[in-house]
């Protein structure tokens, strides 16, 4: 299966299978924001589209970053908690932030 892969303003979004996505901080958004000090993370349950996916406190500036689709949070990348640099990684298996099941 290819994996599909697309980008809005601040997240990435990769396709893990037909109904699950994984997203993930933008190159653009990690310019914008600057060094990542602290993050809240979703739990895991129901997002609606536009309710806060990640709160994100950084050197540029302090934002809570809406989700671009709405679904069921499946998984979260706790690591971010205690590493929030992680967030300014370039590569996405460290940067990720959660996977939604969506419709």
């Amino acid at each position: 299966m290819a994996v599909a892969f697309k980008e809005t303003k601040y997240f990435w979004q990769e396709q893990l299978d037909p109904k699950s996505i994984r997203l993930g901080l933008t190159p653009e958004a990690q310019d914008e924001l600057g060094r990542v000090k602290f993050v809240e993370l979703p739990m895991v349950g129901e997002l609606a589209l536009g309710d806060t996916l990640v709160a994100v406190e950084a050197e540029k500036a302090v934002l809570d970053l809406p989700t671009p689709v709405a679904g069921k949070v499946t998984a979260v990348h706790t690591e971010i908690s205690d590493d929030p640099e992680l967030m300014n990684s370039q590569k996405h298996q460290d940067n990720w932030i959660a996977d939604l099941l969506v419709d």
